[in-house]
Order: structure tokens, then sequence, then C-alpha cells
């Protein structure tokens, strides 16, 4: 008895470090962000407060001061478009192109896939001036379409490698069950292999997004006042002559970050259901 006991014990113990693990880790993420959040809730004076405030009366006037500069809703509507673009043509491109490496043996097909991941292992730096060259060449420099090409080189082998472990995965008698009733390769695919494999297209539509979203070397090389991303507009909030606008910084961040935040809890609903779905049963 006093074994089964102390056994209890020692589970009980050992949950509670488990979820004591969890919290502490939980609240080392969470307070860079509730520490950016609080800064933009703050009055400038009560940001340069001496000591801070904890206690404090939450005010929107950054918020309305940055939603009122036509450059903020210019700079989202530019990301928005260029991350949007750049990952359905990732996907596009990506997802034949994964489908093709794991049904098709050809020749060469093993040092195609791994030239393929070599382009992801380089360092952005390494490829922006060759890439800015290329666009002012063919006149594409300082515009959307440039910084989506660019996006995309570096977004594309990531959704083929992805993608392609899921097609891999996934039987092959389910296409040839659709062959048999008449289906062609193309409509097994598109009926077929893409529900199935709608988990990997959300993970790679995600990081597709947040790389997308979040990048500030392409877009500030390859962009004007125009064409500007919102990373871009935010590095502005740095400089001048009254030093670091903190409050406009702040508030732009909590701003750009949102929407990734809210498509990635959607997505990951629908990342969820479909691992559910997409499960084969006998």
């Amino acid at each position: 008895m006093a074994v089964v006991v102390g056994s209890r014990r020692t589970r009980k113990l050992e949950a509670a470090l488990v979820y004591l693990a969890l919290a502490m880790l939980t609240a080392a993420f969470l307070f860079p962000l509730l520490w950016v959040l609080g800064l933009s809730l703050k009055t400038r004076a009560q940001i340069f407060s001496d000591p801070p405030l904890y206690l404090w009366w939450p005010t929107l006037e950054h918020y309305v001061d940055v939603l009122s500069r036509a450059d903020f809703l210019k700079a989202f509507f530019n990301t928005l478009i260029v991350s949007a673009s750049a990952v359905l043509l990732s996907l596009g491109v990506g997802v034949p192109a994964a489908y093709a490496f794991a049904r098709f043996p050809f020749r060469g097909r093993s040092f195609l896939f791994f030239a393929l991941l070599v382009m992801r292992m380089l360092p952005p730096i390494a490829v922006l001036v060759p890439m800015y060259v290329l666009f002012t060449k063919l006149g594409l420099a300082t515009t959307r379409l440039s910084v989506v090409l660019a996006y995309t080189t570096f977004s594309l082998p990531l959704v083929v490698w992805i993608m392609r472990g899921f097609f891999e995965d996934l039987p092959k008698e389910l296409e040839e069950s659709a062959w048999i009733d008449g289906a062609t390769r193309y409509g097994a695919f598109w009926r077929v292999v893409l529900p199935l494999a709608r988990p990997g297209m959300v993970a790679a539509s995600i990081l597709c997004l947040q790389l997308a979203w979040n990048d500030f070397l392409f877009a500030a090389v390859l962009t004007n006042n125009a064409t500007q991303t919102l990373p871009v507009l935010m590095a502005g909030f740095s400089g001048g002559d009254s030093g670091v606008d903190w409050g406009a910084m702040t508030a732009s961040g909590m701003l750009v970050i949102l929407p990734v935040i809210v498509f990635s809890f959607m997505a990951q609903r629908y990342l969820v259901a479909g691992l559910s779905s997409g499960s084969v049963k006998g």
C-alpha cells in the first residue's frame, strides 16, 4: 500500500514539475510580446518614466496615429499583396514539383532535389546583389513583382521539401483506384492527392507567409517609397530628429504581427481537421 501511495506522489510531483516548466517557458516566450504591447499602450511620457510604470491607464493614441498615416496603410497593402502572391506562387509551383519528385523516377532526380535545397541554404545576402542586377536589367526593380520573385526563390525549396514527404507517405493505391474508376492522373492528383496533402500545404503556407511578411533585407533593396513593405516602414521609426519613436514603433509592431497570429490560429484548425480527414481507414 505504501508503495502505491509513494508512486502516486511521485507521478503527481513529476506532473507538477512538467506544468511548472511549461508555465515558465510560456512566460519566457510571452514576456517580450507583452512588454511591447504595454509600451504601445503608454503615452510618450509614460514610456520614458523612471522608474517604469507597471500600472497605468491604457491609451490608443499611438495606434490612432499609426493607422491615420497614409504611408502605413499603403505599406500594409503592399505587404499583403507581396506576401499572398509569394505564398500562392510558391504553392502553385512547389506542390506539382514535389509531386513529381515523389512519384516520377527520372534521371538526376536526387541531384535536382539537392540543388533545389542548396538554394535555400544560401544566405540571402549572397544572392541579393545578383537579384538586384537581374531585376534592374529586366526593368522590375522597385516593383512588387521583384519582391514576390525574390521571396518565391527562398520559399519554393521549403514547399518542395515539405510536400515531397507528404506525397511519399500517401499510398499509391489511392491514385491507382482513381485511375481504375476512370480518372486521369491530373484528376486523381486534384481530387484525391491534394485533399489528403492539405496539412502539408497549410504548414508550408504558414512558413512561407512568415518568411515573406517579416522580411526586411530584400524589401529594403528592391522597393521604393511607393512599394515599400511594413518592415521597411517600421525601420523609419528608429531615426529622426526626435530620436526613436517608441510609441509608433511598438504600435506598428503589434499591428504587423497581428495578421500572422490570426492566420496561424485559423490555419491551425484546418491543419488538425486535415490530419483527421486525411487518415486512411481500412
